[in-house]
């Protein structure tokens, strides 16, 4: 297992530790509400029977008259409102005067409080009394409380794993930039010999086709090491022609490639001016056609077909090849992966790299059916 397959396996236990944290900080906040509510329920029982005692007693000793009526001034959180047998409203503790002083919203309040608990009755010699009560603020707050840590978490939870995968992406991004960088640079020095050895063939007398046919391969290297060298760097952006440079990538690996492949290019006749970095851009198009040839094994057609849409320009790039099966498309711009036996898997991801972090635009597979063909759609914005 790799560095990265130990952190995430770290992670996870991670992630389920705390989950079974929440689980138990849940089960025990639940178990202590529960007697809390018993708790309060008590309290308001024994404050029923002690204003009921105190109705209907008559020789209590002042001592202990003194310590029932301390029983319920020490009731300072529960909300508690005592009516008689016809509802009329009598005393109350804990509740705001304003439900008091309106008869609809005390008859609001009495009814919510039923729906918590059964009012408590009291018998006393001029008739029954009720006593209404709810849950106090505090319970109420304990009560919403494990799901606020269980949020809390689970927040905590998603933070990490975006902060992990996103740590990882640029990880990855710093490395394939540097190996872009490099091969850059290992390519420069012996391509600016040949240049040089070009130069001086350019002077002796020899045919001059087997020379123009080298020096076009030349300048060909020097498009891919600034291609290369661009990576991992912010490329400048120009006001570029995106049907001309289209059709300039798209007809290059024509002559390139098995005479059995048919190339279709399609776009509007007008030139479509936006923001490309012309190498880069050039490179997109090349990579998805070069795939495209290689998963038609040689015969097919191909086809890119630019819209001019809106605020937005479409690229659509059609072939006639093996298909991408429904599990391979999320994966297929990811760094690293690969269905050909040969190759390192970073043609689309950096293609991705390139439309969307540099060209602000996204590129995606529209549609693929398997031994019927891909589609790839790069969408880019007119003006940025």
């Amino acid at each position: 297992m790799n560095l990265y397959g130990n952190i995430r396996l770290s992670n996870w236990i991670g992630y389920i530790s705390a989950l079974l944290v929440a689980i138990f900080f849940i089960v025990f906040m639940n178990k202590k509400v529960n007697q809390l509510k018993r708790d309060e329920s008590i309290r308001i029982s024994n404050y029923a029977k002690t204003i009921e005692l105190l109705n209907t007693e008559i020789n209590i000793p002042p001592h202990t008259q003194t310590y029932l009526v301390g029983t319920i001034e020490q009731n300072t959180s529960i909300p508690v409102i005592l009516v008689d047998s016809k509802g009329v409203y009598i005393d109350s503790k804990n509740i705001d005067t304003h439900i008091i002083n309106n008869p609809q919203t005390l008859e609001k309040e009495l009814n919510n409080m039923r729906k918590q608990y059964p009012p408590i009755s009291i018998i006393l010699p001029f008739g029954k009394q009720y006593v209404y009560y709810k849950n106090s603020i505090f319970l109420n707050q304990l009560e919403y409380f494990p799901i606020v840590i269980f949020l809390v978490i689970g927040l905590f939870i998603w933070f990490s794993y975006w902060y992990f995968s996103t740590l990882k992406k640029t990880e990855q991004s710093l490395l394939w930039a540097g190996m872009a960088k490099e091969t850059a640079h290992q390519i420069g020095t012996p391509l600016s010999s040949i240049i040089g050895w070009l130069e001086i063939l350019k002077l002796e007398n020899i045919d001059k086709k087997p020379i123009q046919n080298i020096e076009r391969d030349v300048n060909r290297l020097q498009d891919i090491t600034e291609r290369f060298s661009k990576i991992g760097s912010i490329p400048s952006l120009e006001n570029e022609n995106v049907v001309e440079i289209s059709k300039h990538a798209f007809y290059y690996l024509k002559n390139r490639v098995s005479k059995k492949i048919i190339f279709e290019f399609s776009a509007p006749e007008y030139p479509i001016f936006i923001k490309l970095n012309k190498h880069l851009f050039n490179w997109v198009i090349e990579n998805i056609i070069k795939n495209a040839v290689d998963a038609m094994k040689g015969e097919g057609t191909i086809q890119l077909k630019i819209i001019d849409h809106k605020k937005n320009i479409y690229i659509d790039i059609s072939d006639e090849g093996s298909g991408i099966t429904k599990n391979n498309i999320p994966k297929i711009f990811k760094p690293g992966f690969s269905t050909k036996k040969r190759g390192w898997g970073l043609g689309l991801s950096l293609v991705r790299r390139i439309i969307e972090d540099y060209h602000f635009g996204r590129i995606f597979v529209l549609n693929s059916e398997i031994n019927k063909g891909t589609t790839f759609r790069i969408i880019l914005k007119k003006e940025l």
